[in-house]
This record gives structure tokens, C-alpha cells and sequence, in this order.
């Protein structure tokens, strides 16, 4: 526990820095309020600092030193700014013992929700290990030949290498999933007190609605939770999909400069959206819906102007262009496991190899064989998923709600006949939603998207009609003996939950809990060799790499050897011709 909450108070004030400096170098004055600007430049900041660190990984391995040093040099340029510089000093100035007493009680008990013992699978099979090969070697040419999912790309892999120095003994992977929930959580927070201080927002209420129902669902269901757990990638995503719906409707309330009055500038608070949506693909390819909408966002943001097109789609390749190389140089395919735009390379995996691989993860119409001939096709298929899953029915009822609340505003657009902020988070959850039933179907990819306009729809109800509701609550119950008292109960409340999660993690894994979370699960192996490789390999079918040492692989085709001999494995894997 304690080693989270000082990682996450690191990340923390880092990501705030960078974020805070990348908002002033694109004029986002529409992220005024001081709350707003904090979690704006916390999610920007996380992530830059995953695309810059998986930049390094073509370079240098990312060792804890490593990443020290790479957040260090991306700091000091943030605060090169001289209004970064005085907007730290601002915030700094405005922090009191209660904001911090605060920070340090939701850290613990989310340090107490996630740590516990790892069991997500995808961890076992390729999260660890590719977290291994980052901090250890950097980006190695055809590892994609050991395990074929060690070849999709992921900065969230990159951001969690530094942290999982080999002296944890494989302890610390689930430290970047505990702080994206943590950011979560405060988003929440922060939302709500403007509702309690009558001064929400439609964006306000959006947060609060989607954070109602993914927070609870992350913390308790099964399948997510278990995630929460792990280093996946599919989580960050999961809540960007709100995020950068919230900094869209933020975003396009700001009056935006026209050309003709000459204060119309490249760089603008519209690039904002664009940026997180470019910075979750490099995440997981999921989020592709959101790079396509916040790309149109930007540039219809002033209408259709030439410029506008080129700057959004080289700021698109720039972010995206590290994920794309890693998918070149481990696989050969930038876009891994699809096989659009694939190159023939010595370490590229053969052609049916990448076709198994991207049925498995995206050929979903395959999984269920072939209809019956009396029945229509896609009316078979789409029984057979509903009911392969009790997950899958709750997505099919998620759609049909989704599916009223797109009516109810698609009516609402033609009614005002233009373009409204409506139109945008419309688009946002209706490509996700299309997207992700073309290719894989699955709970913990379309949750985020699957919410959206139901929380939207909730959000805009609310804002109309019952905007100052909290405000009354909160003046009802604000007795002036009860204000009296607050600042004597704030401390002693947050006393009592940190001690309630304390013990509670010392109840479940021992006194050593209150440092780290337990190991990850250590199976018996064997060592093998194929050709010139030495490898270790789970001695019982079935069973996972985990925390294994690397290379770690199950059975390695007859063709595959090292790339240079010499160097070894940190060389990276090619095919024999």
C-alpha cells in the first residue's frame, strides 16, 4: 500500500506539471475554473508521459532510473513556462491541510481496493511480460515470435515499467490501474463539490453520472474488478471514453476566435480532445473511435479549413507514432494484431500466424460456426452472443437504452437543425458502440462507450431542470452548529476510513501488505530450446508465463532463433528463410 500512494502522489504532481504546461501552450483558457484545470492537466499529463516513456523504450530499457530521468527532463521543460511556473506556485499556495489529508484518505483506501492478488489472465500471459521486456531490454525486435500478444503495442506498459523494478519481485503491476482510479475518483469529487456549491456544469454532471456507475462497477463486479487489479490497458480506456467526452463539452463552450479578427491560432484548446483520444489508441487500439470523432472535433471546430486537416492529422501520427513502431519492429505490423499495412520483416510472424491471432481478438463472427440455413445470418449471430454471456445481455440492454437516448437527442439535433455539443457526444458513444460490435464484442472494451449516452441524457436532464438541486440539499442540512464542527469531524472521519482500510489489508495478507501488494502467481517451469534459444516454459498445460523469468514462452516454432547471437536475447528474434 504505502509504496502505491507515494508512486501515486509522484505521478501525481508530475502529470500535473506537464499537464498544466501543455494547457498553456495551447491557450486553454475554457479550463478556468481551478479544479477543472488540475484534472485537465493530470489526464494530459498521464498521457504524455506514457508516449514520451515508450518513445525511450526504442532507445533505453525503462528502468526505474530511466523513467526518473525522462520525467525529470519533461518537468523542467514544463516549467521553462513562466506560466507554469506561476500557476504551480498558485496551486500550491491554495493547497491546505484538509486537501491533503483528503488526497492521503482516498490513496489508502484505493491502495486498499487494489492490493490484493493478482489473477487477470491477460496478465499471465502477456501484461507482465511485456512490462518485463520494456524495463529490462527496451522494445525487442520479434518478440511477437515468443508469444504472439507480446507484439500489441501499449504505452500503458511503458508508464508501468519504471515502477516494476525487479528488486518488487513482481509486486507493483497494478500501481498504474490504482492510479488512473484514484484520478477517477477525484474527478468525481471535485464534480460533485460544484454541484454542492450550485456552480455544475452539463460537463460537471456528465462526471458525476458515468462516475456513478463506472466506479461502482470497476470496484464490485467480477470481471472488472479483477482487472482494477492487473497492468491492462483496457481500464485507462475504459474511463478516457467520458473523459474525453467532458473535455469536449468543456472545450466547445469557449468561444472560439475567427480568422478574420487575427487572434485565430494553430494551437488551440480544441487540440485537447484530440490529444487524450490519440493518447488512449497508443493505449489500446479500442479507443479508435475516439481518435476519429475528436479528430473531426477539431477540425470542423472553426469549419472546414485546410490547415486545420493537416495539423490534426500530424498531430494524430506524432502521438500514435511510437505505438506504431513498436507494432513495426515487434511484429511488423503497425496496427498488430490487424494485419492492414503489415511488412514482410526477418522478424514478422507468417501471414497465417497474424490471421489466427486477429480472429482470436477481433474475428468475433467467427467464434460461434455457421448458422443454420433457415435463419438469417446476423440474426443467429447476434442470439448466439447474447446468450453466450450473461455480460454480453447486459451489453445488448446497455445498447437499447443507448439506442433511445441517441433517438431522443438525434430528434433534438433535427429539431434545432445544427450542429451542437449534443451532435458530438452522440458520435463519441455511437462509433465506439459500432466499432466495437464490427470486431470484439467484449464487456471491458465497450463499458466506456456503452454508458455514455445514458450518463449524458441523466447529465442534461438533470442540468435543465434539476441543476441546483444538491445546492438545496446542501443548504438544508448546513446548520451553522453543524459548520462549527466540520473542520473538528473532517480530520476524525478521515482518521477512521484510513484506519478501517489499514486493517482491513493487514486482515487479508499480513503486515507486509502495508508496503506492497502480494507477488504475482509463481509457476513451476521448464527450460526448452529451439535452436539457438533458450527459453522457460510453464511445465503444466494450461498454465500462464506470469512472473516467470524471461524469455518466457510455450512452444516456439521451429523456425524462430535469435537475431544476433552475440547480444542474446536483448537483440530481439527473427524467422529462419
Amino acid at each position: 500500500m504505502l509504496y502505491f500512494i507515494l508512486v501515486w502522489t509522484f505521478l501525481l504532481i508530475t502529470c500535473c506539471v506537464i499537464g498544466t504546461a501543455l494547457l498553456n501552450l495551447l491557450k486553454a483558457d475554457c479550463f478556468g475554473r481551478m479544479g477543472d484545470r488540475v484534472l485537465a492537466a493530470l489526464w494530459l499529463g498521464v498521457i504524455v508521459l506514457s508516449i514520451s516513456l515508450l518513445a525511450t523504450a526504442f532507445v533505453f530499457p525503462l528502468s526505474p532510473l530511466t523513467g526518473a530521468i525522462v520525467t525529470a527532463g519533461i518537468c523542467y521543460l514544463s516549467l521553462l513556462s513562466k506560466p507554469t511556473r506561476n500557476e504551480m506556485g498558485v496551486l500550491c499556495f491554495k493547497l491546505s491541510l484538509d486537501l491533503i489529508l483528503g488526497f492521503l484518505t482516498l490513496a489508502v483506501l484505493v491502495a486498499a481496493l487494489t492490493a490484493r492478488e493478482m489473477r487477470w489472465i491477460d496478465t499471465g500471459l502477456y501484461h507482465y511480460n511485456s512490462i518485463q521486456w520494456l524495463s529490462k531490454f527496451g522494445v525487442v525486435p520479434g518478440i511477437a515470435l515468443l508469444i504472439k500478444q507480446l507484439g500489441f503495442a501499449s504505452s500503458w506498459f511503458a508508464l508501468a515499467a519504471p515502477f516494476n523494478a525487479e528488486i518488487l519481485q513482481s509486486r507493483a503491476s497494478a500501481v498504474t490501474n490504482g492510479f488512473v482510479y484514484l484520478i477517477a475518483l477525484l474527478q468525481f469529487l471535485i464534480c460533485l463539490g460544484q454541484g454542492f456549491k450550485n456552480k455544475a456544469q452539463i460537463s460537471d454532471w456528465l462526471v458525476i453520472v458515468s462516475s456513478l456507475i463506472l466506479l461502482p462497477i470497476v470496484a464490485t463486479n467480477n470481471l472488472m474488478s479483477v482487472i482494477l487489479i492487473s497492468p491492462s490497458p483496457d481500464l485507462p480506456v475504459v474511463f478516457l471514453v467520458p473523459v474525453i467526452a467532458w473535455a469536449i463539452l468543456v472545450v466547445y463552450r469557449q468561444k472560439t476566435p475567427s480568422l478574420e479578427d487575427g487572434q485565430a491560432s494553430i494551437l488551440d484548446d480544441k487540440l485537447i480532445p484530440l490529444i487524450l483520444s490519440a493518447g488512449a489508441v497508443t493505449i489500446k487500439l479500442t479507443a479508435l473511435p475516439m481518435l476519429f470523432i475528436a479528430g473531426l472535433f477539431y477540425i470542423f471546430g472553426r469549419g472546414l479549413i485546410l490547415w486545420r486537416v493537416f495539423i490534426g492529422v500530424g498531430a494524430s501520427l506524432l502521438l500514435s507514432s511510437p505505438m506504431l513502431l513498436y507494432g513495426i519492429i515487434t511484429s511488423g505490423c503497425p496496427l498488430y494484431p490487424s494485419t492492414f499495412l503489415c511488412l514482410d520483416l526477418p522478424w514478422s510472424p507468417s501471414a497465417q500466424a497474424v490471421k489466427r491471432i486477429a480472429e482470436s481478438t477481433h474475428g468475433w463472427t467467427n467464434w460461434y460456426g455457421e448458422p443454420p440455413q433457415a435463419a438469417p445470418s446476423w440474426l443467429w449471430l447476434l442470439s448466439q452472443w447474447l446468450t453466450s454471456n450473461k455480460l454480453n445481455a447486459v451489453m445488448g440492454f446497455l445498447i437499447a437504452i443507448s439506442a433511445f437516448c441517441a433517438f431522443v437527442i438525434g430528434v433534438n439535433l433535427i429539431r434545432k437543425n445544427q450542429i451542437t455539443r449534443q451532435f458530438w457526444i452522440l458520435a463519441l458513444a455511437a462509433s465506439g458502440i459500432v466499432f466495437l460490435m464490427m470486431t470484439a464484442p467484449f464487456f471491458r472494451f465497450g463499458l466506456g462507450y456503452l454508458i455514455l449516452l445514458p450518463a449524458f441524457t441523466i447529465a442534461a436532464c438533470y442540468n435543465n431542470f434539476l441543476g441546483d438541486r444538491l445546492f438545496r440539499i446542501k443548504k438544508r442540512f448546513k446548520f451553522g452548529h453543524h459548520l462549527s464542527n466540520l473542520p473538528k469531524i473532517k480530520p476524525i472521519f478521515a482518521l477512521f476510513l484510513s484506519a478501517f482500510a489499514l486493517v482491513l489489508s493487514i486482515h487479508r495478507g499480513g503486515l507486509e501488505r502495508l508496503l506492497l501488494p502480494p507477488q504475482i502467481a509463481k509457476v513451476e517451469f521448464v527450460q526448452k530450446q529451439t535452436n539457438d534459444i533458450l527459453y522457460l516454459s510453464p511445465k503444466q498445460p494450461g498454465q500462464l508465463c506470469w512472473a516467470t523469468d524471461l524469455p518466457c514462452a510455450f512452444q516456439l516454432e521451429e523456425t524462430v532463433k535469435l537475431r544476433d547471437p552475440a547480444r542474446g536475447i536483448e537483440a530481439g528474434f527473427i524467422q529462419k528463410k
